[in-house]
């Protein structure tokens, strides 16, 4: 039988895990990622996710991991992706209805790579999956110039954030 100081530390884990995934989420609307396209003259589905994943989303996974143990930031990211398909439909497209679900699994993608091996992974799977989605369900074409020199940028920006977010705790301990 557990102990009821065992609870405590559960409750304060569960907590925190649901802060992280929800500052994630805000931070998903407070960083006006799709306006960086329109300003740009780029039109990417995903540019915003491969130019910002890695603060908005990659950070904050890898941080759960770092503070609350392995497989906790699959936890956040699905949390994170929950929040968003409750506020509106991934990216605004309703038909097909099930579109959500790309959206979900690039998710717990980036979330399973981020911890396995790292946010550039991490960050890299979910724009490409999304993508999938866009070409194949939307008929949307991507030039490759662009697509290549957009992976090459979202794994750097995913790699930096996931060691940022491993040294933090650190940081705080010290």
């Amino acid at each position: 039988m557990r102990s009821a100081r065992d609870v405590h530390g559960e409750v304060y884990e569960l907590v925190g895990i649901f802060t992280i995934a929800f500052l994630s989420y805000m931070l998903s609307y407070l960083i006006p990622s799709g306006s960086v396209g329109r300003v740009l003259g780029i039109n990417v589905p995903c540019l915003g996710l491969a130019l910002f994943g890695g603060i908005i989303y990659v950070f904050w996974i890898s941080l759960a991991k770092e503070v609350f143990g392995k497989w906790r930031g699959v936890i956040v990211s699905a949390l994170t992706v929950s929040f968003l398909l409750i506020s509106e439909p991934w990216y605004g497209v309703t038909t097909p209805y099930y579109f959500g679900i790309f959206g979900f699994i690039s998710f717990i993608a980036m979330g399973l790579l981020t911890e396995i091996l790292n946010g550039g992974f991490g960050i890299v799977s979910c724009v490409l999956i999304n993508w999938f989605a866009f070409v194949f369900f939307k008929g949307i074409s991507l030039s490759a110039s662009v697509a290549t020199a957009l992976i090459v940028v979202s794994f750097i920006v995913g790699y930096v954030f996931d060691k940022l977010a491993k040294k933090v705790p650190k940081i705080m301990l010290s």
